[in-house]
C-alpha cells in the first residue's frame, strides 16, 4: 500500500502529525508512505527514517507570483510528479483549499475531514472520503484519529511515537553539557521576558551548563545576542537549515522553548522539555515527544522564573 500524507505546514503541524506514521507501519508494515510539505519545511519531514519520499510544494513562494509562467510549470511538475507515483490514497491531514487541491493532483481518493470539521470548508470539494473529528481532540490525537478512520485500524491506546532521527552532518562546537533556549516565535504575545532568560541562563552557568540560543532572521537574532551577552559561555548557534539545527537541538541535556516550531522540534527529537505557553490552550496544545515534555503557563498565565527553574531541576535530577 502506497500512501500519500498530505501536511504542508508548519513546523508545530507538521510535527504532531509524525506519530500516524509509527501508528501505519505498526498495522501496515510494507506501507509505502510518502509525504508532501512545503519547501521550508521539507528537511524536518526528512528526520523521520519511515517516510520514504518527501514531496515538496511552494505555496508560500508561489502565491506571491501566480502570474509568472515559472510557477505553473512548478506545479505542472509536480502534479505529474505525484500521478507518477500512483498512490493508492492521500490523507489530507491540513484541511486547507490549497492543500486538499494539490491533493487531488495525485489522482488518487482523497480522504479529509468532514466539512463542519474541516479548517476551511472548501476543502472537502476535493475529498472522496470525509471524516468528523474535531478540533477539540487535540492536534496529535485529530491527525491519529483520521489515519486511523482512512485506514481501518483501532486507534492505539499507547503514546503518540514520533521517531526523529537527526543525523545531519554537522559540527556541533559544543563539549560540555547545555541547555537549549528557543526564545524565539513569530508573534510577540507568545514571548517570555528576556529578563527571565537572562537570569535562568545565570543560574545554569553556575550549574555548569552553557545555554545555546537560536535565531531565524534579523530581530531574532538581536534578541538572542541581548540575552547572549547577559549569561557567561553561552553561544548563539549559526542560523542553519531545519536538519541540522536539529542536531544542536538533539545533543542538549534539555530544552526550554516558548510555543513555537523549534520547542516542538526539540520535544519530537526526544530532548527532554519544558513549553513556555503564554498565550495557547494548553489543554488543547502544549510539547509532547519521545522523552519527558513539561508544559507550564495557559492563555494570559505566564510561567515564573522559579516555576521554570524548579521543573528544570527536577527534570534534571531525574537525567
Amino acid at each position: 500500500m502506497k500512501i500519500l500524507v498530505v501536511k504542508t505546514s508548519s513546523m508545530g503541524d507538521i510535527i504532531h502529525a509524525f506519530p500516524i506514521v509509527s501508528d501505519i507501519m505498526a498495522v501496515y508494515p510494507q506501507a509505502r508512505i510518502h509525504w508532501l510539505a512545503e519547501e521550508s519545511f521539507s528537511s524536518v519531514v526528512a528526520l523521520h527514517p519511515c517516510i520514504r519520499k518527501v514531496h515538496v510544494c511552494a505555496f508560500r513562494r508561489w502565491r506571491r507570483s501566480l502570474l509568472q509562467a515559472h510557477v505553473w510549470r512548478e506545479m505542472k511538475a509536480l502534479a505529474t510528479e505525484l500521478q507518477d507515483e500512483h498512490f493508492d490514497l492521500v490523507i489530507d491531514e491540513q484541511g486547507l483549499l490549497r492543500s486538499a487541491w494539490v491533493a487531488s493532483w495525485a489522482k488518487a481518493p482523497v480522504h479529509g475531514f468532514s466539512k463542519d470539521t474541516v479548517r476551511e470548508p472548501l476543502a472537502t470539494y476535493f475529498y472522496q472520503h470525509q471524516y468528523a473529528i474535531h478540533e477539540n481532540e487535540g492536534a496529535v490525537r485529530r491527525y491519529r484519529m483520521l489515519a486511523a478512520e482512512v485506514l481501518s485500524y483501532a486507534l492505539p491506546q499507547t503514546s503518540p511515537h514520533f521517531s526523529l532521527q537527526a543525523c545531519a552532518p554537522v559540527h556541533v562546537t559544543q563539549t560540555s553539557p547545555y541547555v537549549s533556549f528557543v526564545v524565539n516565535t513569530s508573534r510577540d504575545e507568545k514571548l517570555w521576558p528576556e529578563k527571565y532568560w537572562v537570569r535562568l541562563g545565570q543560574r545554569f552557568y553556575q550549574q555548569g551548563y552553557s545555554c545555546v540560543l537560536y535565531w531565524g532572521n534579523a530581530v531574532e537574532k538581536e534578541r538572542v545576542e541581548r540575552i547572549a551577552r547577559e549569561i557567561p559561555h553561552s553561544v548563539v548557534a549559526p542560523r542553519r537549515a531545519l536538519d541540522r539545527t536539529a542536531v544542536w537541538l538533539q545533543r542538549s541535556a534539555l530544552m526550554i522553548g516558548v510555543d513555537t516550531g523549534l520547542s516542538h522540534l526539540a520535544a519530537a527529537l526526544g530532548v527532554p522539555s519544558i513549553g513556555i505557553f503564554v498565550s495557547t490552550r494548553t489543554d488543547i496544545l502544549h510539547l509532547i515527544g519521545d522523552a519527558t515534555c513539561v508544559s507550564l503557563g495557559d492563555v494570559g498565565k505566564v510561567p515564573s522564573l522559579e516555576e521554570v527553574w524548579q521543573t528544570s531541576q527536577s527534570m534534571l535530577t531525574v537525567l
